[in-house]
């Protein structure tokens, strides 16, 4: 595989290195939240935290009380 390069040749680094944009931002502290688990197939609490995705959307971010599995929340506009 080829390392990714950028417009002057060079090996790419930071973000945007593996093609992916990788740019989210904490905001806020630990909180509850409910979302569901698609490895557990249910419904649960879990612990995140309020991020900025690359695109503007905000979410909640935790993991699975039980299983452990990334779990994502989208979140409304702020008001």
């Amino acid at each position: 595989m080829r390392p990714a390069t950028g417009a002057k040749g060079d090996i790419a680094e930071g973000p945007l290195a593996c093609g992916r944009r990788r740019d989210l931002r904490q905001t806020v502290a630990m909180a509850n939240y409910e979302g569901y688990c698609v490895k557990c197939r249910e419904k649960r609490e879990f612990e995140g935290t309020e991020v900025e995705l690359a695109n503007g959307r905000r979410a909640a971010q935790g993991a699975c009380p039980v299983c452990g599995t990334k779990m994502n929340r989208m979140l409304g506009k702020q008001k």
